[in-house]
């Protein structure tokens, strides 16, 4: 491959020189050029050019220049239409923001209304196999994952241990990349150069350390984990401070490299949302509760405080809105969401339902169908009030990007051509699984 790469760069090289010296000619062929008369000495003297070949040289140029300037006009006006049509839409924007503003100041901002919705029981729950099977609220969760995590520090991966605290339990992940790079350059140093002592000290008072590394849950733990000793050595000043050194005598250098290697490519460890899956029969009354405080990206103190502001809200709906001002307060409206409920309506009247994340794709519902199918085929959701089947790009959309937030009811249909094929047997297939279906 290097004698490819070689060769590739040895003929542009050869293309470039014959670039610069120019057109050549083939051997015996006439040269174009004429020769000089045998017996003269004298060149030909150029000719001045003829008044009518003068004026005729300006006519051409000024119909050049005429073309240009028609070229650079038109150029000109197509800007002045392109800028001027900016400045309409920023002005119909600038009104629409203002007739908002207008509306604010009179009525107050939109009530945040608390659709209603059915609940999952007991809020919104996550599991994480690591640390066992049973199911918490998040913070909950994350308390025992840290927990877990430092339980493990003493059971011999100390230093591996450290890499996943250091990646789960410090945020934000900005300062976590920061801090990785930092131990990396500390890592690497030694690495390369085993022999120079000064890299196999960290000064533990140094600003940069103490900001981008000592600052985070964990850090001590790896460079412990690394081989790292806490010692007091000579400082800047003369007095004794403390450092991190890393012994003279310890030349296993593979095992660093392997440590950083872990510590560049580790991800946090995180909790698997809990479905809480339900399943209704038909007939059964579809309960709508209110949605519990953990679907919401604010807080329930916030959220009453500011129904407790909201006044006037029936004539503030029915106040005339544009197009534009209504799709925004409804993208607003949505982004106070963090989960949502979907529920899942099969032609033989049975509901599934489960709690999803609003970024999820439809996919991940589709999914879950499949895992409570009695017999897993290919299948499609449909919009409970228009019919309309999702299609493959649907599949890819987040729920929150389709209007499924808080809570939506779909339709279970089986794919067109499975349809059909049951349709020409005759035959039927069951929905969900037995199991599920008992009584």
């Amino acid at each position: 491959m290097a004698d490819k790469i070689k060769a590739f760069f040895k003929q542009k090289k050869a293309e470039a020189k014959f670039k610069v010296a120019g057109g050549g000619h083939k051997l015996g062929a006439a040269s174009s050029a004429p020769r000089p008369q045998q017996g003269t000495s004298k060149q030909v003297e150029r000719q001045h050019p003829s008044q009518s070949a003068q004026q005729a040289g300006a006519a051409a140029l000024n119909r050049f220049q005429s073309k240009d300037s028609e070229a650079e006009m038109m150029r000109k006006r197509q800007q002045a239409r392109i800028k001027e049509q900016a400045r309409r839409e920023l002005e119909q924007e600038q009104e629409v923001d203002k007739e908002i503003a207008k509306i604010k100041e009179v009525y107050g901002e939109k009530s945040e209304v608390e659709v209603e919705a059915p609940a999952a029981s007991g809020g919104v729950l996550f599991r994480c196999p690591l640390v066992g099977e049973e199911v918490y609220p998040r913070d909950e969760m994350r308390r025992r994952i840290k927990e877990f995590l430092y339980s493990q520090l003493e059971c011999g991966e100390r230093g591996l241990t450290a890499v996943l605290i250091i990646h789960t339990c410090n945020s934000p992940r900005d300062r976590v990349a920061v801090c990785v790079d930092t131990l990396a350059k500390y890592i690497d140093n030694i690495v390369s150069h085993p022999t120079e002592l000064k890299y196999r000290k960290i000064r533990k008072s140094n600003k940069a350390f103490q900001e981008r590394v000592a600052s985070l849950e964990g850090t001590e733990q790896f460079l412990e984990g690394c081989g790292f000793t806490s010692q007091q050595l000579e400082g800047p000043e003369g007095g004794l401070e403390e450092f991190w050194v890393f012994p003279e005598g310890n030349t296993d250098t593979e095992v660093l490299g392997m440590m950083i290697d872990t510590l560049r490519g580790a991800e946090p460890v995180r909790a698997e949302l809990e479905r809480a899956t339900k399943v209704i029969p038909p007939g059964q009354r579809l309960e709508n509760r209110a949605l519990p405080h953990d679907f919401f990206s604010v807080s329930p103190e916030e959220l009453k405080k500011e129904q407790e502001l909201k006044k006037e809200l029936v004539e503030r709906e029915g106040m005339l809105r544009t197009k534009a001002m209504r799709e925004k307060e409804e993208q607003k409206a949505r982004r106070k969401y963090k989960y949502c409920l979907i529920r899942v309506r099969f032609p033989d009247g049975w509901v599934l339902q489960g709690t999803f994340s609003v970024q999820e794709p439809l996919s991940s519902v589709s999914e879950f169908v499949s895992e409570h199918l009695d017999t897993p085929l290919p299948h499609q959701l449909a919009d409970s009030v228009t019919g309309t089947r999702y299609q493959e790009d649907g599949l890819n959309s987040a729920l929150v990007d389709l209007g499924l937030v808080p809570a939506a009811l779909l339709n279970f249909c089986w794919d067109t051509e499975m349809e059909a094929d049951l349709a020409a047997a005759g035959g039927t297939v069951g929905y969900l699984r037995e199991d599920l279906t008992k009584l």
